[in-house]
């Protein structure tokens, strides 16, 4: 089949451009509709972003407000160790003489009698003990002193003085008079 165009060639060569002034303008829609979509589809992914970020930002507020809580227990908590432990050593410090006078009572024999005791701790909870005392016979001083430093864990660094012998008001009967020197050492204190 031959085809014919009676038109003349002003009016065909017209028509020729219009063909592609519609596709330029069916490009630039397409471009547009596809820009559009584009920006409306990375808007709607920016708005997925921002809502996870501000949960995100709540759930750390959450987070610092709880971790600040912990601080203020682990402070507390700190606190209170710390007045524990020195109601601990007050009650260890306390309980020092007393049980030195149970351990010094174990030790001391029958007729042996204290006249003077004199003592000094130092910052290792160690007693410095200077004991004047009387005795009606020497074998309670060398009894007494055997069982001293047979117990080196509670005993240490034990002296004897000079022993003095005095006469009594009763006829034939004296006493022994002697100071003893030496450094208590609590069970506490040797941990």
């Amino acid at each position: 089949m031959i085809k014919i165009n009676l038109l003349p060639k002003e009016l065909q060569e017209k028509d020729k451009g219009l063909d592609w002034v519609i596709l330029g303008y069916a490009i630039i829609g397409i471009l547009i509709i596809a820009g559009t979509s584009i920006y409306f589809i990375q808007l709607n992914d920016y708005k997925k972003e921002l809502k996870k970020k501000e949960r995100w930002s709540s759930q750390l507020a959450g987070i610092k407000a709880k971790v600040a809580q912990v601080e203020q227990l682990d402070s507390q908590k700190n606190i209170l160790n710390a007045k524990k432990n020195t109601v601990v050593e007050l009650v260890k410090a306390r309980l020092l003489y007393p049980k030195f006078m149970e351990t010094l009572y174990q030790t001391l024999p029958v007729d042996i009698w204290l006249d003077a005791l004199s003592l000094s701790e130092d910052g290792q909870k160690n007693l410095g003990i200077i004991l004047v005392s009387n005795s009606l016979t020497t074998d309670s001083i060398a009894d007494w002193l055997q069982r001293m430093e047979s117990n080196t864990k509670l005993f240490s660094n034990i002296s004897l003085s000079a022993i003095e012998v005095n006469e009594t008001s009763l006829p034939g009967t004296s006493y022994f008079k002697f100071t003893l020197n030496f450094t208590y050492c609590p069970p506490a204190a040797q941990n």
